[in-house]
């Protein structure tokens, strides 16, 4: 069980470890943790470690991902980066882990404007193979054309080997979005990004809309891991008890080698309404269902943009109260 005080602060502002400036020392009483927020000098990498008294360590490393269109793109890539690196050449890095590591908790996440790799061990051996395995692979894959268009997107035949047989679309991230589509929840919330945000990337689907991931080439493929997936472009975040100046050293290993490459992944905001918008739009049913009693009604508030805290969780729990179960009014 986690211990209940705080770890004193082993660091100061202005500090320089092993090429890194601390930036920020702080103390949370209320989460029993010490805070450092540092930078990576010749990079430019972020760097969050949260040190508090809990053997289960969690190392992430996360980069803003805006996308360009709905291609699916930063999904198609969070999948393919885990395929293997040139250290690590494994046909599915990302299974071997689970199967031959002690991790706790190991995925992948991609979300409208990032995409995060977190893996946790309480293991502190574990812990920091698992890290440096994870952080090659994101910065190092090998991203062949066939994992590509096992990921993505590629033809084949609707019987396997039957080359008169029909062709039809599949991918591993293709097959799971038609899935998503097929839901009218998904669709219905696609529609409010696509009409409360009109003017950014939240219309955007990072995650792919079938109709529209078989557009992607290889090539954007790789480019884009080449101008997102940077250091300068990264977030490192670890939480638990292994002591920063251990995970320093670890990161200046990492990115040892590696160069500061500036790069463009701001967010535009967008501009509020004139007045309130009224949008209609249809969704699939079985074509042996009924469409009687299907309409669905939804009310939906683009809030202004917000960097605080307190209202941001306040918000957080209004939404839990008013659509967050299915007691809710």
């Amino acid at each position: 069980m986690p211990q209940a005080n705080i770890p004193e602060p082993t660091m100061q502002a202005g500090d320089l470890v092993c090429g890194f400036k601390v930036l920020r020392v702080e103390a949370i009483e209320a989460m029993r943790l010490t805070a450092y927020e540092i930078e990576h000098i010749k990079t430019g990498a972020k760097v969050l470690h949260l040190h508090a008294f809990d053997r289960e360590n969690l190392y992430a490393i996360g980069f803003r991902t805006p996308p360009e269109d709905s291609t699916g793109l930063p999904h198609i890539l969070e999948h393919s980066v885990l395929a293997g690196s040139e250290k690590y050449p494994l046909k599915d890095a990302f299974k071997e882990l689970i199967r031959s590591t002690m991790q706790t908790f190991i995925n992948a996440f991609t979300y409208p404007d990032k995409t995060i790799y977190p893996v946790a061990s309480q293991i502190r051996t574990d812990f920091f193979n698992l890290a440096r395995v994870y952080s090659d692979l994101v910065l190092h894959p090998r991203m062949l054309k066939e994992t590509f268009l096992q990921e993505g997107h590629h033809l084949e035949f609707v019987i396997p080997g039957n080359i008169e047989s029909d062709l039809i679309i599949s991918g591993i991230v293709y097959n799971e979005m038609k899935g998503v589509y097929s839901s009218p929840d998904s669709l219905m919330y696609k529609d409010i990004q696509e009409n409360l945000y009109p003017d950014t990337i939240y219309a955007l689907d990072s995650g792919g809309d079938p109709d529209v991931i078989p557009d992607l080439t290889y090539e954007q493929f790789r480019d884009f891991h080449r101008k997102y997936y940077s250091p300068t472009n990264a977030r490192f975040f670890m939480y638990g008890d292994i002591p920063t100046s251990d995970h320093l050293q670890f990161l200046a290993e990492i990115l040892a080698g590696l160069d500061r490459v500036e790069v463009d992944s701001s967010i535009k905001s967008q501009s509020i309404f004139a007045g309130p918008r009224r949008v209609s739009g249809t969704y699939p049913v079985d074509q042996d269902e009924s469409i009687t009693n299907r309409t669905v009604v939804n009310m939906a508030w683009m809030l202004a943009e917000n960097k605080d805290f307190e209202t941001a969780l306040l918000l957080e729990i209004l939404s839990g109260l008013l659509v967050g179960s299915a007691a809710s009014p």
